[in-house]
């Protein structure tokens, strides 16, 4: 029996708070929680008793299969098998495209060229586990001299082409780079970057910048290729490969370091990620974790992309239709502002057969929109982080199941409609935990979305700490992913709001996307963001900016009019509205949360 035991309430969603006990056995007791519970059961009445916590519900991916299976090998090594069984080497099929330069780098020429690199880097100093950092707008020579970094054992990271000298000095004194790539537009900045170091660094540059000691990409490709190392040591699941940034939605940008196993675990299975056909279009950041994504997958399974090194939205259907791809990935900014864009009808898009949503999940006003503008593109949402790299995929299906095309997912859970980001890619797992009392939640009831995973990051770089560190991994190791969600009980994921944004009006919880979604269905609203500011009465209350079409007439009394008249009063626009010539993006193209709260306490 106890030596020692002590009694607090926990809240419960279904009767307030319930009783948790917290008990100090004897030495050698053999009692059981079952034991105890039953115990107090048998002397108290129901409200003064033990109510057992939830065991954990843990959700699984369709596609079963053996961990153990997942290859422990140098990416490189299991990129250029890839290669190799496509027989993508013996062609002229272009790997990768950068529509802003033209420039071009092919299958056939990948294992010579980032060999060429790797020695030419190699020739420079440049060794295993060394980093090498990069601000540039190059994209596709960019990932051919990252491939010759990870022959070396070396890792890659990038920055925000527009960081100040003070930004990049940060994140540079976390990797500790002794090797810096640049381009024409970054090297004024740059420059001012390395004053601000205690070390030297090499600089490379894929233009000429007119200073001698700068090396060209131009030249690294010319090498020979005989300084590289005939063999390197490299440890698939302890060496670093890349340390993209987060999209500092929620502060500053954090390196989230990557291994090769983690990229291998990505890449292996083909029916992972199946949006990867002939070809791609990405508007993928060169420095976040899409472009490592794209990179692997692309020349796993044989694709040709399109890299947009600059994405604007006023080419982007001239760039769509002159290079055709099969399927083209989109933030669902970018989607937002397509499904309601007049200039769409305008352009012939009948050999686009799918869009994939990466980022956030996309609304269901917008994937309704988007259904009758474009009735033959199949949309597919993908659910992912910087931490996991790849977790759903709306195209995962049962063994026999599996369909050309999907109409999206949607159900109605707490009265919002929420979308699916369809079911967990293999050797991915997954539960759900209430975030104020812990329990493990079950189908269609919300909590914390927690995975494990294969692809989990080797953890966060940090200045002065001499290994990544991990954070928010559970003990057994679950990820905590910080984003609130659920799954319905046929698997499907369905991933609601950060947790980071949920605001209390009163005592209850508000979602600023569940708002941003009702607002969307207005026809003469283009885009919009929703945030909390401070209120006496209610401690927060919602507050909308909004980007009005071309020519539209609507108000804010119209818009506040529009929400109170379908959500509850805590989830109405109490802050009011103001109208917008532009949303802020934050470096990831995510909506910039914290830029609208600055401008809403009167800033810039």
């Amino acid at each position: 029996m106890p030596l020692g035991s002590g009694v607090v309430d926990i809240p419960n969603p279904e009767c307030t708070s319930v009783a948790r006990a917290f008990i100090r056995k004897k030495p050698n007791s053999k009692c059981t929680e079952a034991d105890l519970v039953q115990f107090v059961a048998d002397r108290l009445p129901e409200h003064k008793q033990l109510h057992v916590t939830s065991e954990p519900v843990i959700f699984k991916s369709p596609l079963e299969r053996d961990p153990s299976n997942l290859p422990e090998c140098p990416i490189f090594d299991f990129l250029l098998k890839r290669i190799k069984d496509h027989g993508v080497d013996k062609t002229n099929r272009p790997w990768m495209v950068d529509t802003t330069t033209g420039a071009k780098v092919y299958f056939k020429d990948i294992e010579t060229d980032s060999k060429r690199v790797a020695s030419a880097l190699t020739r420079l100093g440049f060794g295993h586990r060394d980093f090498l950092y990069f601000a540039t707008y190059e994209t596709a020579v960019l990932y051919l001299v990252q491939l010759g970094v990870w022959r070396l054992g070396g890792g890659v990271r990038g920055g925000f082409q527009t960081e100040t000298p003070e930004e990049f000095a940060r994140q540079l004194r976390e990797t500790q780079a002794r090797f810096i790539l640049v381009d024409k537009e970054t090297f004024p900045v740059i420059k001012k970057t390395i004053q601000l170091l205690t070390w030297e660094v090499k600089l490379i540059s894929f233009d000429d910048v007119g200073e001698a000691d700068v090396a060209l990409v131009k030249s690294l490709l010319e090498d020979d290729g005989t300084a590289m190392p005939e063999k390197v040591d490299i440890k698939p699941k302890d060496d670093v490969i890349c340390a993209p940034n987060t999209s500092a939605s929620t502060g500053l940008p954090k390196g989230v370091c990557h291994t090769h196993f983690s990229l291998t675990s990505l890449a292996f299975d083909p029916e992972a990620i199946d949006v990867f056909g002939l070809s791609l279009m990405s508007p993928a950041s060169n420095y976040a974790i899409g472009s490592y994504i794209i990179t692997c997958c692309s020349i796993s399974y044989g694709t040709t992309v399109f890299q947009l090194g600059k994405f604007q939205k006023e080419n982007f259907l001239d760039l769509l239709t002159e290079h055709r791809p099969a399927n083209t990935l989109m933030y669902p900014f970018v989607c937002n502002w397509l499904a309601r864009c007049d200039e769409l009808d305008q352009y012939d898009l009948s050999f686009l057969e799918s869009i994939t949503i990466t980022g956030a999940v996309l609304d269901a006003t917008t994937i309704e929109l988007m259904a009758k503008r474009l009735p033959h593109v199949e949309i597919i949402q993908l659910y992912g982080m910087t931490e996991l790299i790849n977790v759903t995929n709306a195209r995962i299906r049962a063994p026999g199941n599996r369909l050309s095309k999907e109409k999206t997912i949607m159900r109605e859970n707490q009265g919002e409609m929420c979308v699916s980001s369809g079911k967990l890619v293999p050797y991915v797992e997954a539960r759900v935990v209430d975030v104020d009392t812990g329990e493990f939640q079950g189908p269609n009831k919300r909590g914390e979305i927690c995975v494990k995973s294969p692809m989990t990051m080797k953890g966060y770089l940090r200045e002065g700490c001499n290994e990544p560190v991990m954070d928010d991994l559970t003990d057994d190791g679950y990820y905590k992913t910080g984003d609130i969600g659920f799954f319905d009980e046929d698997s499907n994921i369905y991933v609601v709001e950060r947790t980071k944004f949920l605001f209390k009006y009163q005592a209850w919880s508000v979602s600023p996307t569940e708002i941003e979604s009702v607002i969307k269905q207005h026809p003469g609203v283009l885009e919009v963001g929703v945030i909390d500011v401070p209120d006496l009465a209610n401690s927060n209350v919602a507050k909308a900016f909004v980007r009005k079409k071309p020519n539209a007439t609507c108000t804010a009394e119209e818009l506040i009019k529009f929400v109170a008249d379908r959500l509850i009063e805590r989830k109405q626009l109490h802050g009011g509205v103001v109208f917008v010539d532009k949303l802020p993006e934050s470096k990831g193209n995510k909506l910039d949360r914290i830029a609208l709260k600055k401008l809403a306490k009167g800033g810039k």
